[in-house]
């Protein structure tokens, strides 16, 4: 029997995506939300109720670079042995 690449411990993260209001196309900008606070993403933002219109036509996306940068963080120490540090 072989073994699964795939580490069963190994952490997931949950992304949540809002209307970019840096962008004046509608824009989405994807965050990735805490294990602790689903209403909260890794940089800190509050994550509000979805889009009540889902016929919205969206031109482009983008992922939050302190989120990211926080996973990075994560996966890197993860992979070295180390406990994950706290992120959010």
């Amino acid at each position: 029997m072989t073994e699964s690449p795939v580490d069963p411990g190994a952490t997931m993260y949950q992304m949540w995506a809002e209307h970019d209001p840096a962008v004046e196309q509608p824009s989405l900008l994807w965050h990735v939300v805490t294990k602790d606070d689903s209403a909260k993403s890794l940089c800190g933002r509050q994550l509000g109720a979805p889009s009540a219109s889902g016929n919205d036509q969206v031109l482009a996306e983008s992922f939050c670079g302190p989120c990211m940068t926080s996973v990075r963080q994560a996966m890197t120490t993860a992979q070295s042995g180390m406990a994950e540090p706290a992120v959010g």
